[in-house]
């Protein structure tokens, strides 16, 4: 393992509950085809372990009746353990007194190191693990065992069928056995799902580099390799596990004559491959940043991988493939991390679109269900494509249901456009611009009909939440969602725009078109002093003393909890759970966002971006881990670039120090993990690609010495260096480049010195 520490993260002590599931989450091993908790294989689930086994898009449905009703919940399935190791000696159980874990993101590899206590003497153990990111169905372990005593050891290589989904506390009370087991035979174990019907079969084969032959002890529940040995004090013994896992293919021969060395080989070979030629280094005075930066990295390349994606129907989930939080659900996260793989590996980007794209029919469905038009996505997607979110949900305090307006974030829609936006801009893809259309033209054209018109010659958008979670409907209100809520209208105000750009072209139908011209510049948006309210009546809600709720209730970042919990909401006040309005700065960058507001008719001060920034931080709790980013960005833009890097600092740390208090359990959050690299790239480095042409204007914040960083825009190939004096751009083929302002031809592979003044 390298001995650089910003290429490795390891955790030394024992811990336990949410803390070790937290970490295992981290531990997780993935190449886009599974996912692969970091649970040690001596465990199973307690309170303080959860062996997670996920495959990308394998979902099921359950049923279950709470408080007289019947609730159906999909989720994506955790599959037998295939990983666990029982180890005897002299047929008593060994006891666990220390373990050291390492993930190590040069080659892929999680490993551990234990101390067993047993009744002879201390046993040492070490395992290393790995997932094959080119032969992606299979993965595995090396188990290493170094007696320090003689005594009879017995070691059970097991794959335990008796697996339920209950990595998350709050869902235990909800049928969670998602799968029937069809048969275990010596070397093989076929499941299927109970409601989706999906079959899935795990191939393991254990050897050792002693000769011990093995005997099967399979039981109704367990496949079991079981191997008998003297055990010499100090002498180590190796075992090799290789697991095959598939849902159409019998991977029985690729097992058996796959080495665990070549599974490693390839593991490494990728990795290197990959940090060559898209590591992102940055030089700065904070311990460590940089690795926190490349364990982003890490985990967003384990999320996707174009060797599996390519051949997938599925996107990223919230929480990846580390953990079931959100069910295994995919949301709008897509729109923070798709822009990461469409500018290192687009092919990766378009994989996952292609998730939405075969699922227009259903978004249709959806629309047509809830008498709307066009295509109506859900907040929450898992199989099909139909809504996953809830519609009511159980008060635990009084046992009664109340609404759950979550699914009013129609902004879903906007996310995806913008990620097509993004997508062929970068790569000026036109056969995917010709897949992709149909999509765009159906989420216009649900926005379309959900405008009405103010009998002022304008347009108002109702009944929609934005981004915010804390709010979900005007007080006292009998329905949710809210009146022209800034972050949905500027943003459909660039999607119809966007439609009037295309139809230069693109055919697109007449009608649609005219619409798009007639309502693109004529939404409605309240704005009062320059700042621009988060939605209609907005600034007429209460406002709220965060810092004397802080004084009294310590951690407020749920702060919509602590209201609840003494009988009020969080609907009455002005707070927020994330950046709403400020989201456009993300998306769009502030100088399209004024020019969009304006478009609308509404003129802001020369000091707008500084005032909205202000004005909300003061008001936003961040309790989603997605917030600080938005944060960064805007105050770059206002100049406030040290502030912005501590920001981005605690965001980085978001899921390595579960800064939600426990949360990084039910899986990591890829989210905030792409927006580290946006804020990075975007707003420090100040890179921008759009109309074909890279710029770089760089905002270095104090204490920052170096960025380096690999782009592939329009099939070019860039390496950028930005110091605090000078830009280095390398590209892989002749072209302009424009620098501060300054336009530059580079020639291909000659590396151009630039001298700028971030001042």
């Amino acid at each position: 393992m390298n001995s650089d520490s910003n290429w490795y993260i390891d955790y030394q002590k024992i811990t336990t509950g949410k803390k070790s599931y937290g970490q295992e989450a981290i531990l997780t091993l993935g190449n886009g085809y599974l996912g692969w908790r970091g649970a040690p294989v001596f465990s199973q689930f307690d309170q303080n372990h959860y062996p997670g086994l996920y495959l990308a898009g394998l979902y099921n449905q359950t049923s279950t009746m709470i408080a007289g009703r019947e609730v159906v919940n999909e989720d994506l399935v955790n599959l037998p353990n295939p990983q666990l190791i029982r180890i005897f000696v002299d047929g008593q159980k060994i006891e666990e007194v220390n373990r050291h874990s390492w993930l190590d993101f040069a080659t892929g590899q999680e490993i551990d190191e234990y101390d067993f206590k047993t009744t002879k003497g201390l046993l040492r153990a070490k395992t290393t693990k790995v997932v094959d990111p080119i032969e992606f169905h299979l993965l595995g372990f090396e188990l290493e065992l170094t007696p320090e005593f003689e005594g009879e050891i017995q070691v059970d290589s097991v794959v335990d069928t008796q697996i339920l989904n209950q990595n998350v506390q709050r869902y235990r009370d909800f049928d969670s056995r998602e799968f029937e087991v069809d048969e275990i035979s010596e070397q093989q174990v076929s499941i299927t799902t109970r409601q989706s019907a999906r079959q899935v079969k795990l191939f393991v084969q254990t050897t050792n580099d002693q000769g011990i032959k093995s005997y099967s002890a399979n039981t109704t529940t367990e496949l079991v390799e079981r191997f008998n040995f003297a055990g010499h004090k100090d002498h180590t013994y190796k075992f090799a596990k290789v697991i095959g896992i598939a849902t159409k293919h019998d991977l029985t021969k690729t097992v058996q004559t796959t080495s665990l060395n070549e599974i490693f080989k390839h593991s490494f070979d990728y990795w290197q491959s990959f940090w060559r030629d898209h590591d992102l280094v940055v030089e700065n005075d904070q311990p460590n940043f940089q690795r926190l930066v490349r364990l982003n990295i890490f985990h967003l390349q384990q999320a996707a991988n174009h060797h599996a994606n390519q051949f997938l129907d599925a996107s990223v989930p919230a929480r990846g493939l580390t953990g079931e939080g959100y069910r295994g659900h995919i949301f709008w996260d897509e729109l923070f991390i798709l822009p990461y793989y469409t500018r290192t590996e687009p092919d990766v980007a378009k994989d996952l679109l292609k998730y939405r794209i075969n699922r227009l029919p259903a978004a249709r469905r959806n629309a047509e269900l809830a008498g709307e038009k066009g295509a109506m996505y859900p907040w929450q997607s898992g199989m099909t494509g139909d809504e996953q979110a809830q519609s009511i949900h159980l008060n635990p305090l009084n046992n009664e249901w109340e609404p759950d307006n979550s699914r009013l974030q129609r902004h879903v829609s906007l996310a995806i456009a913008y990620d097509v936006w993004d997508y062929y801009q970068v790569t000026d893809d036109q056969e995917f611009m010709d897949q992709a259309l149909a999509m765009i033209l159906g989420i216009a054209k649900f926005w379309l009909n959900k405008v009405r018109t103010d009998g002022q010659g304008r347009y108002d958008l109702c009944g929609v939440m934005g981004p915010d979670e804390f709010h979900e409907k005007y007080p006292d209100a009998a329905s949710g969602g809210f009146k022209n809520n800034a972050y949905t209208n500027i943003m459909v105000s660039w999607l119809l725009d966007w439609i009037i750009e295309l139809s230069q072209d693109f055919k697109i139908d007449a009608v649609l078109l005219q619409q798009a011209k007639e309502v693109s510049h004529k939404l409605n948006l309240e704005i009062r002093d320059g700042i621009i309210a988060q939605f209609a009546g907005y600034f007429e809600l209460k406002e709220i003393d965060l810092a004397a709720y802080a004084k009294e209730y310590g951690d407020i970042h749920r702060i919509d909890r602590v209201l609840k919990s003494i009988g009020k909401s969080p609907d009455e006040y002005q707070v927020a759970k994330q950046a709403d309005a400020l989201m456009c700065i993300y998306n769009l960058g502030a100088q399209k966002t004024k020019q969009i507001i304006e478009r609308l008719g509404y003129d802001l001060p020369a000091d707008w971006l500084a005032r909205n920034t202000e004005y909300y931080l003061a008001r936003t709790t961040h309790g989603s881990t997605t917030s600080r980013p938005v944060f960064a960005m805007a105050l770059t833009d206002i100049g406030q670039s040290s502030k912005a890097a501590q920001y981005l600092m605690t965001s980085l740390e978001a899921d390595f120090a579960d800064i939600q208090g426990g949360t990084t359990a039910e899986g990591i959050h890829v989210g905030v993990m792409g927006e580290t690299t946006a804020v990075i790239m975007r707003s420090f480095a100040g890179i921008d690609f759009e109309d074909g042409k890279l710029q770089i204007s760089p905002k270095l914040p104090a204490g920052w010495q170096t960025i380096i960083l690999h782009l592939t825009l329009r099939h070019v190939n860039y390496r950028i260096e930005v110091t605090a004096k000078e830009v280095i751009v390398t590209a892989f083929e002749s072209v302009e480049v424009g620098v501060c302002g300054q336009n530059y031809l580079l020639n291909a592979h000659e590396p151009k010195v630039i001298l700028v003044n971030q001042e």
